[in-house]
């Protein structure tokens, strides 16, 4: 059921960049991801080619993806399902620093570019700090790439504060735009550490990757009914961990009962009251993409927001 499924028409600016993009995105993480996400188990090619066009048709334009998700394969599927529709889309992915030498930033580009049948990646993001690497010097290569027309903007992900102004120090004539970070009602580092302050001061936007804890958050998960692949044995999903979050839950599907939207939806608006955000979650099939939709243009009411706040310090869920 599409509840709350209207087309999105919202767009937000990523940072002082001009992509602009709908507040809730397209998280491609699952697709290809045989060991973590259960791809060809429990979604195939056919059902992320469902989650792709409902997620257009909704209103949905920004896709985000990784060189080492599905080991190429989730580049792959969106270069196929990219073709008659590139004008659309804005493109992220991510470069992965394994390697000690930065021109394999071009290497990873070039590959890519290739596997996403794109001539130039929208946004082109560090996959995570790595400290054996030089920041000058791999900010000087992302800035070579934009220069030669193969990336328009430059991103990083998993920096802290501190990290990102060395990255944009390190540019001599680009910025870094945006900082993708774990962050959802019960990882709320973003938040503690300042990140998301400084962002909101600095004009660099926070693109907020599992926005639903992995499912924690949906309500379908509980202490006798776990998912299945990697995640089942992660800590955030043994029993415990679930029956502690469970009165969190109970608050989302109540706000969002008053809203007829699920648990889901009310995660995603509560991340989404901060302009400087956007939201990638995941989608596996058509439904799932049309429920990302409906959380867009959700405003929760002081009141509500102060509930869940309160869930979140019962249950003791913050960090």
């Amino acid at each position: 059921m599409d509840q709350g499924a209207r087309r999105v028409t919202e767009r937000r600016r990523i940072g002082s960049s001009d992509l602009m993009v709908s507040p809730v995105g397209l998280g491609a993480w699952a697709w290809g991801s045989k060991y973590i996400w259960s791809y060809g188990r429990t979604h195939g090619r056919e059902d992320i080619s469902a989650a792709w066009h409902r997620s257009l048709e909704l209103g949905l334009n920004l896709v985000d993806t990784a060189e080492i998700y599905g080991i190429g394969r989730s580049e792959r599927i969106i270069g196929e399902l990219l073709r008659e529709q590139r004008d659309e889309v804005v493109i992220a992915t991510k470069y992965l620093p394994v390697t000690l030498t930065s021109r394999a930033i071009r290497r990873a580009a070039e590959g890519s570019l290739r596997r996403l049948s794109i001539k130039e990646i929208d946004l082109y993001q560090v996959h995570f700090p790595y400290p054996l690497h030089s920041m000058r010097a791999t900010m000087r290569e992302m800035e070579r790439l934009v220069r030669e027309g193969k990336v328009r903007y430059i991103g990083v992900s998993n920096f802290s504060a501190a990290q990102v102004e060395a990255a944009r120090a390190a540019l001599a004539r680009e910025d870094v735009v945006s900082d993708q970070v774990h962050y959802n009602l019960i990882h709320r580092k973003p938040e503690l550490v300042g990140l998301t302050e400084y962002a909101r001061k600095e004009g660099v936007g926070i693109i907020a990757y599992s926005p639903l804890a992995q499912g924690v958050l949906t309500g379908k998960y509980g202490p006798h009914h776990r998912p299945g692949g990697m995640r089942r044995f992660m800590p955030k999903f043994s029993n415990r961990r679930l029956r502690r979050v469970a009165p969190l839950v109970d608050e989302l599907r109540r706000v969002g009962g008053a809203h007829g939207r699920t648990p889901s939806q009310v995660a995603l608006a509560w991340l989404l009251r901060d302009p400087n955000v956007v939201a990638i979650p995941g989608a596996k099939n058509a439904e799932q993409a049309a429920m990302n939709a409906g959380a867009a243009g959700l405003v929760l009411s002081a009141a509500e927001l102060e509930s869940i706040e309160g869930a979140c310090r019962d249950c003791g869920m913050l960090a």
